[in-house]
C-alpha cells in the first residue's frame, strides 16, 4: 500500500506533548480560506491557499487560562496568510482525522504562528523587517514573541482538542499524531528558519482583490461543518472567479 511509508515518514521524529492532558481553549470567529495554487511541487499539504480576516467575523484561538502566564491567556488572531492547511502526505490524507483541512481552524492557527515566528526571526535589532518601505511586523506577530518552539506543539494539541470538544469529533489517535509530529525536527527546522519573511508576504493583486471581495460577504452563508471541503466559486465585483473551500463558522452552535 503506498501510503505506508509515507506513514512511517509521518511517525519518525514524533514527539510527545501530551495531546490528553492539554487544557482546551476557546475558538470564535470564522476562517475563510480561498484555494489559490495546485501546489504541485509539494507531496504535503492539499495546495496553496489564502487565509481571509473577515472583517468583524476574524478567526480567533484564546488559549486556555494558564496561572503562570503573565497579563492572562493570549488570543491569537491571524492576518491574512497563506496555508497548505495540514501539512499531511497526500497518500495518507483517506486515513480518518488525516485530511489536510480535518481541523481547518487549528491548522489556520498553527500556520499562522510559524509565519509571525519566521518574520520576527528576520527582524532587525528595532523588530523592523522593511518589505517595499513598509515594516511588516505586525502587533499580531508580536503577540507571540515570547513563544517557544515546544509551545507551538503544544498549541496544536490545544485547537485540535478544543475543536473536538465542541464539535464532539473522536480526534484522540489523529490528534496525537498530528501535535506529536509538529513537535518533530521538521517543524524546529521551520520554526528557526531565517530569510523567509518577504517571500510569505501578500502582495499578487489578484490575491488582495479577493481579500478586498471577501469583506463584503456574509461569512454565514459561506459557513460550512468541520472536514467538508466543497469547491464554492465565487465571482467577485470585477468579474475575478475564485474558489473558497472551507468557511468554518466557529460562532455557530455545535451540532
Amino acid at each position: 500500500m503506498k501510503f505506508l511509508p509515507f506513514l512511517a515518514l509521518l511517525l519518525t521524529g514524533c514527539a510527545s506533548v501530551g495531546y490528553n492532558t492539554v487544557k482546551t481553549g476557546t475558538f470564535t470567529g470564522s476562517a475563510v480560506v480561498v484555494w489559490v495554487g495546485a501546489g504541485d511541487e509539494s507531496v504535503l499539504g492539499d495546495g496553496e491557499f489564502l487565509y481571509v480576516p473577515v472583517n468583524d467575523q476574524r478567526l480567533r484561538f484564546t488559549r486556555p487560562v494558564d496561572a503562570d502566564a503573565p497579563g492572562g491567556p493570549l488570543t491569537i488572531e491571524p492576518e491574512a496568510f497563506y496555508t497548505d492547511g495540514g501539512s499531511v502526505p497526500r497518500a495518507v490524507q483517506a486515513l480518518r482525522g488525516l485530511n489536510a483541512w480535518a481541523y481547518g481552524p487549528a491548522y489556520v492557527i498553527h500556520d499562522w504562528v510559524f509565519v509571525a515566528r519566521k518574520c520576527l526571526n528576520d527582524a532587525d535589532e528595532n523588530g523592523q523587517f522593511i518589505v517595499d518601505g513598509k515594516n511588516v511586523i505586525t502587533d499580531e506577530m508580536r503577540k507571540i514573541a515570547g513563544m517557544r518552539f515546544r509551545d507551538s506543539a503544544v498549541l496544536m494539541a490545544e485547537t485540535i482538542r478544543t475543536l473536538a470538544q465542541d464539535y464532539d469529533i473522536d480526534a484522540d489517535a489523529s490528534g496525537a499524531l498530528v501535535s506529536g509530529v509538529t513537535a518533530g525536527p521538521i517543524s524546529r527546522g521551520l520554526w528557526n528558519a531565517r530569510e523567509e519573511c518577504e517571500g510569505l508576504q501578500v502582495t499578487d493583486p489578484d490575491h488582495l482583490r479577493i481579500i478586498a471581495d471577501l469583506q463584503g460577504r456574509n461569512v454565514e452563508a459561506l459557513a460550512r461543518t468541520l472536514g467538508d471541503t466543497r469547491s464554492e466559486r465565487i465571482t467577485a465585483s470585477g468579474g475575478q472567479e475564485y474558489r473558497v473551500v472551507a468557511a468554518f463558522n466557529l460562532d455557530r452552535p455545535a451540532r
